[in-house]
This record gives C-alpha cells, structure tokens and sequence, in this order.
C-alpha cells in the first residue's frame, strides 16, 4: 500500500486502521494463490480467521454505527453507501466459497484471488470515496460522538509458509501490523 497523507478524521482512523490491515490479508491471500498449491490451505485458513475475527466487526461497526450517521444527514440513500454495502454482501459470499472450498480440501487460487482482489477494491473505494463523502456531509459534532466497542485492532495472522511481504510493507510505512492498537473510540 503507497503511503498517502489522506487528513482523516480521527473517528474514522480506526476503521482506517482495520482498512490497512484488511490491505495485508488480502495481499497475503494473493500472494499465496500464486504460490504453492499445499500452501493454499494454510492461507486460505488465516485469512477465514482474520475475516471470521477482525473483518465481520469491522463490516458491523461500519454498518451499525458509522453509516447511519450518513443516512441520517442525507435526504435519501447515497448511491455510494448502497454500493458498498452490497459489496459487503459479495465479500461475505467469497468468503463463504473460501470456507467451503476448504472445508473440501480444494481450495484454488482463482477463488482466493478473486476474494483478495475485491476485498482490496472494496477498501479503496470506502478510503477513496465514502470516507470523504462522509467527512464532507456528517457533520464533525456528529462523528465526535462515534465509538466503536473495545476490541483488538491490527491483529494479523500470519499463516505458515507464506512471506511476509504485506507486514514488511506495513513495518516499512511505520506501522506494526502485530503490534495491539489501544482500545475503544480513538484507540486506534
């Protein structure tokens, strides 16, 4: 991920902080598709971890918390929030594919690829574009008042076999992607 010096809002910086470690999972999650086929469960099994762990909150805080915040301001639904929250539907769906294909011991680069990809899409357009949707129209008294429940951010498995290039990238940005953010609204 190029480093980028976004302004954010410092409500939105831990779901920024999940985006970035999703970042990581994804791309461990390419990088193991084009790897060896025996790695591929190792993989595909860290990844269904973070998600079941880390990212079904994340999509829950988003959609529970922060996106109301933006519907609530707004005459009607923004097409953009309705994107992204089908797009959270679609990555639910891969992730079930995943599952299933490990569970039956055939897991295949293309389905690990395509999860991996569209995760990374759908992180893109969220911090590219609903982000600073949200930042422009909801009001700052509103998002000063967003908390997010206590739970551990930055935790990324690292399944065996597979490089580590996405945390070198991460450390190399100034960021431990293993290192326990602090808790809580502005803990991250």
């Amino acid at each position: 991920m190029r480093c980028t010096s976004v302004k954010r809002d410092p409500a939105l910086i831990p779901l920024t902080h999940d985006h970035h470690d999703a970042l990581a999972q994804a791309r461990r999650l390419r990088i193991a598709a084009t790897g060896e086929a025996a790695h591929r469960g190792d993989a595909a099994a860290a990844f269904i971890e973070f998600f079941d762990t880390e990212a079904i909150s994340h999509f829950r805080e988003e959609e529970e918390l922060l996106f109301p915040l933006l519907v609530e301001v707004s005459a009607t639904v923004p097409d953009l929030l309705q994107r992204v929250l089908v797009e959270h539907i679609q990555i639910h769906c891969l992730v079930r594919r995943l599952r299933l294909d490990l569970k039956s011991s055939t897991v295949g680069a293309g389905i690990m690829l395509e999860v991996g990809e569209r995760l990374e899409a759908h992180i893109r357009l969220e911090e590219k574009q609903l982000f600073p949707l949200i930042e422009q129209v909801v009001p700052a008294s509103m998002l000063v008042d967003l908390t997010f429940p206590p739970r551990r951010r930055g935790w990324v498995p690292e399944p065996d076999g597979v490089s580590d290039a996405a945390g070198s990238a991460a450390s190399a940005m100034g960021h431990d992607p293993n290192k326990q953010r602090g808790e809580g609204a502005q803990g991250g």
